[in-house]
């Protein structure tokens, strides 16, 4: 059967699938929001504020998913993201972050640790679509500036996205 679906339209769907089931979410909410009597007819309305939640949140991450193959696996265990590359890798965990960077040309990753090193991992890297929760959650990092950056046609040089507030730490 998945033969039948060229691998760019494979790649299409499953980049945007979270967007095509909560769509179908808010399809079918308003089917029975219109159609539906009852207790039915209020399920449908709770179905379409649900759907336009999921429909926010699978846009952000197919923004967030970066297109073709890179290199390595990107894992995110229990706040501690592990990468491991051809050339390298290395693990940063997540209260350790100092900053965060897009690399030069927009290709990767800088994690930038409490203790100076620097974590470089490809945004196309197997699993790195893991990092957007991670991401999500450092404190005071605003996605919507980060997807905007990620939207740019060309990063001339490596930008800071996101910088821990170390005077907090020490008091």
């Amino acid at each position: 059967m998945a033969e039948l679906i060229r691998p760019q339209a494979r790649k299409a769907l499953n980049r945007w699938r979270g967007t095509l089931i909560a769509c179908g979410v808010m399809v079918l909410g308003v089917y029975w929001s219109l159609t539906a009597f009852g207790a039915l007819k209020w399920l449908g309305w709770v179905l379409i504020v649900i759907g336009a939640s999921l429909l926010w949140t699978a846009l952000q991450r197919a923004r967030f998913r970066a297109e073709g193959e890179g290199p390595g696996v990107v894992q995110v265990v229990e706040g501690e993201i592990r990468y491991f590359g051809p050339r390298g890798g290395g693990f940063a965990a997540l209260d350790t972050i100092a900053a965060l960077s897009l690399g030069a040309g927009g290709d990767s990753w800088l994690i930038e640790s409490l203790g100076g090193e620097v974590l470089v991992i490809p945004r196309a890297a197997a699993g790195a679509e893991e990092l957007f929760d991670l991401f999500a959650s450092l404190p005071g990092l605003n996605m919507t500036t980060l997807l905007r950056i990620l939207a740019q046609d060309s990063v001339p040089r490596a930008q800071t996205i996101w910088r821990r507030n170390l005077a907090a730490l020490l008091t």
